[in-house]
């Protein structure tokens, strides 16, 4: 049997990140990928604090050099309110750039696994996990391979096992955020509208009554599409995904427009439910990163980083664990804080953003008391990162203000039910 410092299991962004930082700080890592990369995966719109993090991990270079699609901001047009726009571009002279990237996972993810495997990580793929022992020395892992099933021993185990969420379902459970089980339809388009300049790469955000579009150009004239829609339109839905997404598009103008002799170029896939939160996070020689601990309405982007940047503070934790020799989940404790900590503003904003009241601030944006940059704190990621006291300020007053003007459009007879019931 052939033993390790630790497994991980998931070669996504946070498996991805955290063997690579845990083989730079000296240990002997083993991760297993299910699938051979590349691979198709949604969440192709990186936020700008993601760059920093590439440095730290080593990759910036390797990503840069491929030649993705620039992205220095973010459009959302609302279209139940005669297609105002507003655009946000990403502030320079922060801890990360103004910019970063639309990237096809395919190709990006496969970039970082190579990458772990340049900095001495032992990748294993495909190979699927199918059973786990822990006992007081460590675990064991039954994993089947190409050339037939075998087992392998470490003292720690990373759980990067993305929505499949491996430890949750086996010693724990999923709970399901309210009101943010929606499904996505998407596909890729060849021959989209483009638009020049800085705006080539913005991602858009198209809102109507049934939902929203996310609209990502990537490089060679691809662009992602894809339908946010309440489960129960998918439910009503008695024909193909290929229909459902296509009768979506027809109920937006802007994307129908921007769609107009575009080919589709790819099958329509989908996913549902997608925002939840997992227990346990950590335990007894065991950590959980990315999308098994969480995963977040995508109408922000932050899924990449919060792979990246979960899988950095695991591996740190993981160091820390293996100098003290200790492995248990008391030592994971503050690991976890973090998460949540980092976790917390991101949801609150997603909620807040669905409610008609604070909606309408988000489009018509006034930088009082350092408020836009607050939002473009939030739009960056950067409250992994840093966040000021003046930021922490700035979105109190935001809130705030979204408060009084729930009570102005009531009293106006305006909606202000969340737009989360769809």
């Amino acid at each position: 049997m052939e033993t390790f410092d630790v497994v991980v299991v998931g070669g996504g962004p946070g498996g991805s990140s955290t063997a690579t930082f845990l083989a730079d700080g000296g240990l002997r890592v083993a991760l297993f990928e299910r699938e051979r990369f590349p691979r198709f995966h949604v969440g192709e719109s990186l936020m700008p604090a993601t760059m920093l993090l590439l440095e730290e991990l080593g990759a910036r270079a390797a990503i840069e050099e491929r030649g993705f699609q620039l992205k220095y901001g973010a459009t959302f047009i609302d279209e139940d309110n005669n297609a105002a726009t507003q655009t946000f571009y990403f502030l320079p002279g922060q801890p990360w750039p103004n910019y970063s990237y639309q990237v096809p996972r395919a190709e990006f993810d496969t970039v970082l696994l190579e990458h772990a495997t340049k900095r001495g990580v032992t990748v294993f793929q495909p190979a699927t996990v199918e059973g786990m022992e822990f006992d007081a020395g460590g675990v064991t892992l039954t994993v089947s391979g190409e050339n037939g099933r075998f087992s392998v021993r470490a003292k720690m185990l990373v759980d990067a096992s993305g929505r499949d969420a491996l430890l949750a379902t086996r010693y724990g459970r999923r709970t399901r955020i309210p009101n943010l089980g929606k499904v996505a339809l998407f596909a890729h388009y060849k021959g989209a509208a483009r638009r020049s300049g800085l705006e080539e790469g913005n991602i858009r955000v198209y809102v109507f009554r049934e939902g929203w579009f996310w609209w990502i150009p990537l490089a060679g004239d691809v662009t992602s599409v894809g339908a946010v829609c309440h489960a129960r339109t998918v439910k009503q839905w008695t024909g193909e995904p290929e229909g459902l997404l296509d009768a979506m598009i027809a109920r937006s103008r802007g994307v129908s427009e921007n769609l107009a002799g575009a080919v589709r170029i790819t099958p329509v896939h989908r996913v549902a439910n997608f925002s939840y939160h997992n227990s346990p996070v950590v335990g007894d020689r065991f950590v959980a990163v990315g999308d098994a601990i969480a995963f977040v309405d995508p109408i922000f982007s932050g899924g990449v980083y919060i792979a990246l940047r979960t899988g950095q503070l695991a591996a740190a934790a993981i160091l820390q664990a293996f100098r003290a020799g200790d492995f248990s989940a008391r030592r994971f404790a503050a690991y976890e804080r973090r998460v949540r900590a980092g976790l917390a503003p991101l949801f609150q904003f997603i909620h807040k953003y669905y409610e008609p009241s604070f909606f309408d601030l988000f489009m018509h944006p006034r930088n009082y008391f350092g408020v836009y940059e607050a939002v473009l704190n939030v739009l960056s990621g950067g409250n992994w990162v840093t966040m000021p006291w003046r930021v922490r300020v700035a979105l109190r007053i935001l809130f705030g203000l979204g408060r009084i003007n729930t009570w102005t459009r009531r009293r106006a007879g305006l909606p202000v039910e969340s737009r989360l019931e769809w």
